[in-house]
Order: C-alpha cells, then sequence, then structure tokens
C-alpha cells in the first residue's frame, strides 16, 4: 500500500499539459494562463487625480484664494500647469499637470461668489496617482500557470489583453457504478440510495476548469460496466474517473475494466483514510482514476489525487500543503493510516469536524480544509492540511 507522498510522486510523472487556445475575457475565468503576460505601459500611464477637487500649486497655504480658470475633463490629456494663485478643477482619473502641485478635495474648499474658491487645506500629492506607481511598460503582470479569477481578468482588461492564451480544459469522462444507486429525483426505495457522486464531482470539475464530456450510471454487471466504459472511452477524455468499484470484492470490477481496456495500473492502494481502495491506470496520454464509492472518500480522493493531475493537465502547481492554526481544544485522533479530516474554518482557526463514516456526507457542508494526520503523531497547535 503506497504512501499518499508516493502516490503524489508517482502523478507528478504522469501526464503532459493540454494543447493552448485563445478565449475571451467572458470565458476565461477558472483558466489556466499560459503566456507571461507583461504591462505595454506604465501603470498608470500618467499622473492620475484620485478625488474630485482643484489641482494648484504645492506651496500654497492653507486660507488661500484662488481663481479658477477652468476644468481638467476625464479623458482628456493634462494641461500646462496652471500659473501661480490659480486653479483647475479635476475629477477622479482625470490626468494632474506637471509641476510642483498639488490636490485640495471639493470638501476642503469654499466657493466664493466671484468665481474663485478659498483652500481650507493646503494642496497635497496625497491624492495623485502617479505614473508607473503599480507597475512600469514591461513589468512581469502575470505569469504562466497563475489560474485566471476575477482581479486577474480585470488586469488583463485594463492592459487591453482580451484573448489570453490558455490551457484547453481538460475532457473527464465520468462512469458511476453501484446496483443500489437510483437518480437523484427517486422516490425513496428499500435498499436503494440516490446518486450523489454524479453531483458531487460534477461541481468539483466546474470548479477545476474541467468538462465533462460524458457520463454513465450503471449497475454491479461487468458487461453492463464494460459497454458503458466502452462507451464513454468513444468521447476521448482526458481524464476518466471510474466512481465505485475500486476495492476487491465480487462486485468490484475497475481493475479488471480498466486493463481490459488497455490501461496500465500504477496505483492500487493508498494508505489514506479516508480513500483507501484508489485505482489509477494510464494508457497512452489517458489517465483513469477509480474511486471508491463512499462520497467523503470520494471529496477526499479528488482533492488529494484528481486535482493534482488537473493541476498537472492546465500547467499549473497543485494545492500547496499549507501550515493550518489549529481551534483550541482541537483533538486529531491518530489511526494506522494516515487522514485526512475534514475541518470547519472558524474565528480561532480551523476545526475538526466529527464524522461517522466515509459515506457520511453531512460533514461536507462544512469543511473548508483537510487536515492531514500522520498515523503517528503528537498534539500541535498546528496541522498540515489543504484548503478545499
Amino acid at each position: 500500500m503506497l504512501s499518499v507522498a508516493t502516490v503524489w510522486e508517482r502523478l507528478d510523472t504522469l501526464g503532459a499539459p493540454l494543447p493552448t487556445e485563445r478565449v475571451s475575457l467572458a470565458t476565461a475565468s477558472g483558466r489556466a494562463l499560459r503566456e507571461s503576460v507583461t504591462a505595454p505601459e506604465d501603470q498608470p500611464p500618467f499622473d492620475r487625480a484620485a478625488i474630485d477637487g482643484y489641482v494648484a500649486a504645492l506651496d500654497l497655504p492653507a486660507g488661500a484664494t484662488v481663481r479658477v480658470l477652468g476644468d481638467i475633463p476625464m479623458g482628456a490629456s493634462a494641461p500646462d500647469a496652471p500659473p501661480p494663485d490659480t486653479a483647475l478643477r479635476l475629477f477622479t482619473g482625470s490626468g494632474v499637470p506637471s509641476g510642483p502641485l498639488g490636490l485640495v478635495m471639493h470638501e476642503d474648499t469654499v466657493s466664493n461668489p466671484d468665481g474663485s474658491i478659498t483652500l481650507r487645506a493646503a494642496p497635497s500629492v496625497t491624492h495623485i496617482r502617479r505614473r508607473a506607481s503599480q507597475a512600469h511598460a514591461g513589468d512581469l503582470l502575470l505569469a504562466p500557470g497563475t489560474t485566471l479569477q476575477a482581479g486577474s481578468l480585470a488586469l488583463l482588461a485594463s492592459v487591453g489583453l482580451v484573448a489570453p492564451l490558455v490551457a484547453r480544459r481538460a475532457r473527464i469522462a465520468h462512469l458511476v457504478t453501484g446496483g443500489e444507486l437510483i437518480p437523484p429525483d427517486a422516490a425513496a426505495q428499500p435498499g436503494r440510495i440516490r446518486d450523489s457522486n454524479s453531483t458531487l464531482l460534477a461541481a468539483l470539475l466546474a470548479g477545476a476548469s474541467a468538462e465533462v464530456v460524458a457520463h454513465a450510471c450503471v449497475g454491479e454487471s461487468y458487461d453492463a460496466t464494460a459497454s458503458a466504459f466502452a462507451g464513454l472511452l468513444e468521447s476521448a477524455p482526458d481524464l476518466l474517473l471510474i466512481s465505485g468499484g475500486s476495492s476487491g470484492g465480487a462486485h468490484d470490477h475497475t481493475a479488471r475494466l480498466l486493463t481490459a481496456q488497455g490501461f496500465s495500473l500504477v496505483i492500487e492502494q493508498v494508505a489514506s483514510r479516508p480513500g483507501k481502495p484508489l485505482l489509477v491506470g494510464v494508457r497512452g496520454a489517458q489517465i483513469a482514476f477509480g474511486l471508491p464509492g463512499n462520497p467523503l472518500s470520494h471529496f477526499v480522493c479528488f482533492h488529494l489525487f484528481v486535482a493534482r493531475i488537473l493541476a498537472r493537465l492546465a500547467g499549473t502547481a497543485p494545492a500547496p500543503l499549507l501550515r493550518l492554526p489549529l481551534a483550541p481544544g482541537a483533538a486529531l485522533r491518530t489511526h494506522p493510516r494516515e487522514t485526512w479530516w475534514p475541518a470547519a474554518r472558524v474565528a480561532e482557526g480551523y476545526a475538526p469536524l466529527p464524522w461517522v463514516d466515509s459515506s457520511d456526507l453531512t460533514v461536507l457542508v462544512r469543511t473548508h480544509a483537510l487536515l492531514r494526520v500522520p498515523s503517528a503523531a503528537t498534539p500541535e497547535s498546528t496541522a498540515e492540511g489543504l484548503l478545499v
């Protein structure tokens, strides 16, 4: 039985980054950037006002009265500096003239009947957004491997890159097995349970910027399972996920199914709790996972192993192990196998959650992290973990 660390080492030798494509900003969220993005010009490209107010000589004292010569409209080039004892009105985003000038907020002025203003505060450079204060032309803004989110997409828009080069979404085929399963919308039946793994994996894959291209749900028959699996292979997936059937029981067909389709098994068990009956097979560029059928095991195996392969396909780094503070009084019980304990984020740190067994879905509602509990551990105030 392999340790989690050894499984990671083996997974890191599998697969290769997927081909790239250019997509619109509207469809790029969650995608992995596969090019360097540098600033095409200084950011900001000119001195800009951060307030509505007036620009005047920096040496004017509070209490000075100045004549207003006109406005600096937003979108217009900054004019010459105003002469001494005069001011120009400007607005948030207006260009600021060069020179020893400062800004005064509109609220810190008094309008006089003759059109002049009296300054209640001295001009200051505090509210000038200086040219290149954020980045110089040519500076690296985003590195390859960045996962594009709201902030990075807004940054791309601000520099005019409207079709970033990203990794193609991984194509996923998902096969759910189990004679006890019924659809989620079916009425309760004795001895049957509703299929939750399809919904669980679909949501996890959507968050990982992967695309489910084929899906099927079958019972315990090997022939039916083999037929459904062959049909899924026709969709040319990059990654195949088989839910259930990865143990060694009479109805567990996943290992036999993979080898029959030409996959070489590189991982057959992992010393993890939950998630021990894990299978990983390789056939050319395709990678297949046999995942344990219990949903908590599913969740843990996805974050520990499937997400790692998805990151590799996207050309990004896997989620790092972090040192997470434990909430006061947190108790992490050891087990002969390494445990990945669901935990909730609370004000004082991360609190381990009680879970009945690996079929317990109720714990996932509050899970924000998986805390690593080595097989032999001493009480500490922090623990290694993955955020989920």
